[in-house]
Parts: C-alpha cells; sequence; structure tokens
C-alpha cells in the first residue's frame, strides 16, 4: 500500500509540474485544457471512490480509529463527514454498482450521492436483483443527468417496477406529505434588533404557489426604481409586493376585526418627534423595538390617530377619540384622480397605496384634495419630508394649477436643474389629434381619377413605377 501511495504522490508531482507549464494562448491551447479537465474529472472521482470504499470497509470492521480520522479531520465541515460516512456505508453495503462505476470514473461523488438518496426514498424496498436493475439504468443516463435530475430520475424508478402499484403509493405519499406541510405550516416574525424584523417560516405547496403568484402580480417593475440611481434586487422588490398585498388586505375592508375594527399597529411617540424630527418611536408588542422619526411621519400621514394624554409616571389618564386623516370620500376621490401611486414609473394600484399629505399634517397641512397624493409605501418613504434635510435634497410634490395633476421635482443629486416630472398616465392623457388647420390632410384618393402626383399613373411620360416621385402630402 505504501508503495502504491508513494507512485500515486509522484505521478500527481509530476502532473503538477506540467499543468502549470501549460499556457493558453491558442485554440489548440483551449482544447487541450478541455481536455486535461475532462480527465481530471475522471480520476478525481476515482480517487474519492477508493476513498468511499475504505470509509465504507472501515466501518463494516468497526474501526473507530479510521472512523475518527473522518469525523475529525480539519480538512472537512461536520456535515461533508457525516455524508461521507453514509455515502460509504451505503456504497459498501447496498449500492455495489455505484461503487464500481465510482471507481471507474463513469460517475461523479454528486451523482452517486443524489441516485443513492432518490433509490432510498422509494415508497418501498427494493430486492437485491431490482436494485441493481434500477442502478445500472440510471448508470446510463449520468453522461446527461446532474445530480439534480438524477435523483428525480431515481425517484421514479418504481413506475418502470410494478406501474399499477406506484400510483397508490405515490398518492398515499403525496397525502402523507401534505398532512404534515399543513402540520408544519408557520411564519415568524423576529426582530432583529437593527431597524429590521426577520420573517422566516415554511407553508403548503398549494398556499405557497398562490402567494408567490400574488406577489409576482404586485411586484413592482425595475423602471419604477430608475429614479434612485440604483435597481433593487427581485428579493427586495419582491419584499415591496408583499407590504403591497398587506396593504390591499388592509385597505379592502374585509380583515377580520380587531377590537372592533380593522387590525391596527399602535405607535407610540411624542409630538416632538414628528416636528423636529429627533428621537425615535415605540411599535407596541415587540419588546421594545423602535422605528425612525420618518417611519412614524409615513405611517401618521394616513392612519387613525388616538391621543393618548400619560400622567407624570407614563400612566394612561385619558384616551380621546379616534381621528382618522382622510375619510372615505375623499379617498374615493383620490383614486379617481391618481388612479394609482403617482410616483413617476410606478404601477402600484390604488388599493395598494397610502394617502400621502404633500405638506404634513403636523405642519398644518390639510386633508384635502390639493395636498394629498397616493404613493406605495415604497415610494411614500422616498418622498416623506426630513426636517433635518435642506428641501432641494429631498423630493418635492406640486399639484400643477392648470391640470390638477402631481409634479414631482427630483432632489439636486438625481437632476441638477430639478426639472418637474409626472407620472406617464397623466401624460398619455393629454396626448390629443392636432387640429385640421395644422398641416394639409391627405384626401382619400379616387380609384378612377388617381391624383396629379402618382408615380403608377404617369402623365408626362418622365415617372416610371421603378422611380416613384416624392408625394407632398405626409
Amino acid at each position: 500500500m505504501s508503495d502504491s501511495l508513494r507512485n500515486l504522490r509522484g505521478a500527481i508531482d509530476a502532473a503538477l509540474v506540467d499543468l502549470r507549464a501549460l499556457r493558453i494562448t491558442s485554440d489548440d491551447d483551449a482544447a487541450q485544457v478541455k481536455a486535461v479537465l475532462a480527465q481530471l474529472e475522471i480520476e478525481e472521482a476515482r480517487l474519492a471512490g477508493l476513498r468511499l470504499q475504505l470509509v465504507g470497509e472501515a466501518q463494516l470492521a468497526g474501526a473507530a480509529a479510521a472512523m475518527d480520522q473522518v469525523r475529525n479531520s480539519p480538512r472537512t465541515t461536520s456535515g461533508e463527514a457525516s455524508g461521507a460516512l453514509r455515502l460509504g456505508r451505503d456504497l459498501s453495503d447496498r449500492f455495489w454498482v455505484l461503487a464500481e462505476a465510482l471507481s471507474d470514473g463513469l460517475i461523479s461523488v454528486a451523482q452517486a450521492e443524489a441516485i443513492v438518496a432518490g433509490l432510498k426514498r422509494l415508497p418501498v424496498a427494493l430486492g437485491r436483483h431490482q436494485l441493481e436493475l434500477c442502478q445500472r439504468q440510471l448508470l446510463g443516463h449520468c453522461d446527461e443527468l446532474g445530480p439534480a435530475e438524477l435523483r428525480m430520475a431515481a425517484l421514479r424508478m418504481w413506475e418502470l417496477l410494478d406501474p399499477d402499484g406506484a400510483e397508490d403509493l405515490e398518492a398515499a405519499r403525496l397525502q402523507r406529505e401534505e398532512r404534515l406541510a399543513k402540520a408544519g405550516r408557520a411564519v415568524r416574525l423576529t426582530p432583529d434588533h437593527h431597524g429590521s424584523m426577520r420573517l422566516s417560516g415554511q407553508l403548503p405547496t398549494a398556499d405557497a404557489a398562490l402567494l408567490q403568484a400574488q406577489l409576482d402580480a404586485l411586484m413592482p417593475p425595475a423602471s419604477s426604481y430608475m429614479d434612485e440611481g440604483e435597481v433593487p434586487s427581485p428579493e427586495a422588490r419582491r419584499a415591496d409586493a408583499l407590504l403591497r398585498l398587506a396593504n390591499i388586505a388592509a385597505a379592502s375592508g374585509e380583515v377580520p376585526a380587531q377590537g372592533g375594527d380593522r387590525p391596527h399597529v399602535q405607535i407610540t411617540m411624542p409630538l416632538s418627534l414628528l416636528t423636529d424630527g429627533l428621537g425615535a418611536a415605540g411599535v407596541f408588542g415587540f419588546g421594545g423595538e423602535t422605528i425612525s422619526a420618518g417611519e412614524a411621519r409615513r405611517m401618521a400621514c394616513d392612519a387613525g390617530l388616538i391621543p393618548l394624554v400619560l400622567g407624570s409616571d407614563s400612566q394612561p389618564l385619558d384616551v380621546g377619540r379616534e381621528y382618522r386623516l382622510v375619510p372615505k370620500g375623499l379617498r374615493t376621490a383620490l383614486t379617481h384622480r391618481d388612479q394609482g401611486c403617482v410616483f413617476p414609473h410606478c404601477t402600484a394600484r390604488p388599493a395598494a397605496c397610502e394617502a400621502h399629505h404633500i405638506r404634513p399634517w403636523w405642519a398644518g397641512g390639510d386633508t384635502s384634495m390639493h395636498n394629498l397624493v397616493l404613493l406605495c409605501p415604497h415610494h411614500h418613504r422616498l418622498v416623506e419630508p426630513d426636517p433635518e434635510r435642506a428641501p432641494e435634497w429631498q423630493w418635492e410634490i406640486r399639484i400643477d394649477e392648470a391640470t390638477g395633476r402631481p409634479l414631482f421635482v427630483p432632489p439636486r443629486h438625481v437632476d441638477p436643474v430639478r426639472r418637474p416630472r409626472q407620472h406617464r398616465r397623466f401624460t398619455l392623457q393629454e396626448v390629443t389629434a392636432p387640429p385640421p388647420d395644422e398641416g394639409r390632410l391627405c384626401p382619400d384618393p379616387d380609384p378612377w381619377h388617381p391624383p396629379d402626383e402618382d408615380p403608377w399613373h404617369p402623365r408626362d411620360g418622365l415617372t416610371s413605377p421603378g422611380r416613384p416621385q416624392p408625394s407632398s402630402c405626409w
């Protein structure tokens, strides 16, 4: 064994010397490198197969020292070590066909793992002969299928062996998995204590597919973020879609009542936080979590406000009557005018939008059509005024006196000239046909009396069908 290992080490050293001298300067060199890589894949698989065979033999023989070497090797993680022990035992015990193929370099370790995992998940235990047939059948596809595809192919092997029983077993398996998936459904909201809430959990496949379809339908297009300088990732856009879905549900009036009304998010804050922008607001029920002054101002734009008077020891002394800033009738008129989020390029529908006060209500702004616009939550955060920043470095919203439609003035870092912009839906509404006196219109030609400049009916013989004269009517 020692002589063989020394010879192997010497062969590897010689190959490394040759490979280090290899340079890619032509197509022939690239083809040579391709052939070397293919050969290295085969040799790597053979060495991995040899190692797994030794690991399997060590486990069958109960060689504790050898297994300890695999488990505690600093070159692998604990997960990789456990996987090697498990695969080595399987190859030595039941999957001898795969072990031979791996030793010959016909498959990779990943492919062997996929086939083993798939065959072990079949609804019934296969006999020795059936298991050998399945392995040889799958080996015939290893040159064209990767590990993921081989795993799925292995799961379908039972259909080839017992077509009649496979359907019943598959139905039973699906029912069992659906039952377990429903029992294991969960959604968790956990604060990370750094300004975010971590959303995690799992849903049954059918329910998750419905949620994904709704989020895909509500996902803002990348073009709606073009004024921010950086397009967010698909994951961030999907998070915005989830917020849209939540706003649609809250605005529909069909959300189950909580304490006699829609579910509430309780935010506690001093009035000075809204006016000077300093401090943080507390979110009730989340273990002392806080939000920024800007986020509190956004939430106060279109919310139900309940004043709470506290005593010197913070005990509640009086709870006032709720005052909802944007009543239903005004919201209907706002929806008719804006038709959705009015930020340029945004496609959010009205149900997913919030009513934003152009001049904040805490700064004296009234709740009227001339001081309100519809914005999706993402763009609402973007344009919410910040008392600590100069106006020219923030988005500014104006209502055009001539049309009554919102205009957006970008900050200087977006457009140094600060040219006003409006949503394309309003621009399209302003497009009209030109009046009749702005240019002569072409009359419909008379088929029996061709026009004077008809190139197909020349009068002077100087014009031919191959050389049409330009028409003056375009």
